[in-house]
């Protein structure tokens, strides 16, 4: 029996997967996928796990659709390819979490979005040298005070 009902889910993880490569092609456009790899390599680790869910829909309809089945085994059931489309599409979004403002609906906002993406990381080095350098200093005036 084909289900359609993949075709709502499917439609929701392209999107999903269209406004994720959408941000990275930002990224890469900009030249900073080095930087960002290195400074947030769990957003890297976070984004890739997120496609790989988002895209495993797609082959589970494929297989429910066209019937497949390993050898020795049954075809899967149509409610179960659901279920398993439905976690894997739930497992995408609960790892993206946070970063849905990370992710416009238009070029623009995901311009502005990347930009702002590697600016904040920018910042934040920078607050982390500040802390450090003041924290040297505070024990270079104990030691000098001693």
């Amino acid at each position: 029996m084909t289900s359609y009902i993949h075709i709502p889910i499917l439609i929701a993880c392209f999107f999903m997967l269209l406004s994720m490569q959408r941000w990275w092609l930002c990224i890469s456009r900009m030249g900073f996928v080095r930087e960002l790899g290195r400074r947030a390599p769990a957003l890297v680790r976070g984004d890739i796990l997120a496609m790989t869910f988002a895209a495993t829909p797609f082959v589970i309809a494929v297989l429910d659709w066209l019937g497949f089945a390993m050898q020795g085994q049954t075809v899967i059931a149509s409610p179960v390819a659901v279920l398993l489309s439905l976690a894997s599409l739930g497992a995408s979004v609960f790892v993206l979490g946070n970063s849905g403002d990370r992710f416009a609906g238009h070029w623009a906002g995901t311009r502005e979005s990347a930009l702002r993406t590697v600016a904040m990381l920018r910042i934040i080095d920078a607050a982390e040298l500040t802390h450090a350098l003041g924290m040297l200093r505070q024990h270079e005036a104990r030691e000098v005070g001693k």
